[in-house]
């Protein structure tokens, strides 16, 4: 039996390295013939750019930034010499990783660090920015990577704001002064695998801010400063963003690179596709079964462009796929009418979350080996 394996991480448990390897040791113990493939896809998030490393031959470029609050640290991006690209991960300044629990504040926080890192590739003369999407720790619409590059948000009283959450609602106006003429020279582009638009009940705010350290009432407010945002951006540049499948990304940071750097959107898999060469092994290896793995599947990741992408890609080449999750919290004919062959949720019901987190990959070889038995 030949598998094609395809996971995401398992986020706090699991890299997708440790998922593959995890599902092998479990077909070993299965008793059953077997071989695998295992292919590195990213959402954009946490990883990005271990993803990007493991296909393309890259420089690591150090980086002065700022975490989430303002504060100094030390980041990288990656560099390819060869097509003149960096790789930016969003979360290595920007990310909820960088902060406590008790630090989280969507109102305070901003992706000012990852406009930091994007401006010292512009300064290097890089041609080609990719930006990978995922785990925020801001609400800010984008303000903060534009603030860094050289916009400024004003309010009534022409007086500049700080790039966060809280000053959405208080823009009045948008400066260019400072902004360099190489960024018109840049060609950017996200990776992400969310759908959701800008504002409104699908929105940045009422979607994912509440992981983020908003209480409800704040979720209502960053919502109201991110229509207030499109209004200031739409009666400026005469254009209408707010409602692009994915502009909501990482606190709409994936808006804000839309409207102040022309970025392109790329779905993750199919960045994924592209990068790893996926189309080429397709088209010369049949396989069996597609696996792809999920931590956690609900109402939200159900709609997941790097799941949506692994079951368009087993329908087009005619292999099922089958997903394997931590915890499976939607009936299993919602996956299956969305193409899903089939649903092994590897959790141990009757122990709580942080033992089923720790031993994941336990719990994943065995619940492989019983299924594939």
């Amino acid at each position: 039996m030949k598998l094609l394996l395809i996971p995401d991480k398992f986020e706090g448990s699991l890299t997708s390295e440790a998922f593959s390897d995890a599902f092998v040791s479990g077909m070993k113990k299965s008793g059953v013939p077997f071989s695998t493939h295992y292919i590195k896809a990213t959402d954009g998030g946490e990883g990005f750019l271990n993803t990007i490393s493991k296909y393309k031959p890259c420089i690591s470029v150090d980086v002065i930034s700022e975490n989430p609050k303002g504060e100094p640290i030390r980041s990288y991006y990656l560099y390819n010499k060869q097509c003149n690209s960096a790789y930016i991960e969003l979360a290595n300044a920007s990310g909820l990783q960088l902060l406590s629990y008790d630090e989280r504040d969507p109102m305070v926080t901003s992706t000012y660090g990852t406009g930091l890192q994007i401006k010292d590739a512009v300064e290097k003369g890089v041609k080609h920015i990719y930006v990978g999407l995922g785990a925020s720790a801001a609400n800010d619409g984008g303000i903060g990577i534009a603030s860094a590059l050289g916009y400024d948000f004003l309010d009534e009283r022409g007086e500049v704001l700080m790039p966060t959450g809280s000053s959405l609602q208080l823009i009045q106006s948008i400066t260019e002064t400072r902004v360099s003429d190489k960024l018109k020279e840049v060609n950017v582009y996200t990776v992400h695998d969310i759908v959701n638009p800008l504002f409104g009940k699908n929105g940045a705010a009422f979607v994912y801010a509440k992981y983020k350290g908003a209480s409800e009432n704040t979720i209502t407010e960053l919502n109201k400063g991110l229509i207030r945002l499109n209004r200031v951006v739409s009666e400026k540049y005469k254009v209408q963003y707010n409602d692009l499948p994915g502009a909501g990304a990482a606190g709409g940071a994936a808006y804000g690179l839309k409207a102040f750097l022309g970025a392109e959107f790329l779905g993750a898999m199919d960045f994924s596709t592209e990068l790893s060469g996926l189309k080429e092994l397709l088209n010369q290896e049949k396989f069996d079964y597609i696996i792809t793995g999920e931590g956690k599947i609900d109402e939200q990741n159900l709609h997941s462009k790097l799941l949506q992408g692994v079951i368009m890609l087993g329908e087009n080449y005619n292999i099922p796929v089958i997903t394997m999750c931590g915890a499976l919290q939607i009936p299993k004919d919602a996956l299956k009418e969305k193409g899903v062959f089939d649903v092994v949720e590897i959790q141990d019901k009757d122990k709580d979350l942080e033992y089923n987190m720790k031993n994941a990959a336990m719990l994943l070889a065995a619940k492989t080996a019983e299924y594939f038995i």
